[in-house]
């Protein structure tokens, strides 16, 4: 990174390029939806996907996790993940309940071999 950069200033980081993955990391099929993916929607869907390929980072995503990953609000965070919900990227469950007694809610990515066994295509 750019060491000059002031990381306070709403711009971001300026990088002298980018890592080229060995792999392919972003699912095809995220981008064949991008004309009709809002901002916050692409920006969850990116944040789960990056989750997931982490070493050791197959765990679900929280609200609050969200937030800090995508730079959007609360209010985005729940936009986005309604849309990516409603059109069979992410799923979201429930893990329980917190100490005032409010469900727990987190999200993953939602792999096409779950939605095969399920006998849903």
């Amino acid at each position: 990174m750019n060491p000059e950069t002031n990381p306070h200033d709403d711009f971001g980081p300026i990088l002298d390029g980018i890592s080229i993955p060995d792999t392919v990391v972003l699912p095809p099929e995220v981008v064949m939806l991008l004309p009709w993916m809002s901002l916050a929607e692409l920006k969850v869907v990116i944040a789960a996907v990056a989750r997931l390929m982490q070493v050791g980072g197959a765990e679900p995503i929280t609200l609050s996790e969200f937030e800090i990953m995508t730079g959007l609000d609360r209010k985005s965070v729940l936009d986005g993940i309604e849309r990516a919900v409603k059109r069979g990227l992410l799923i979201s469950y429930s893990i329980g309940r917190d100490a005032q007694e409010q469900e727990i809610v987190v999200f993953d990515v939602y792999p096409r071999f779950q939605k095969q066994q399920g006998g849903q295509e």
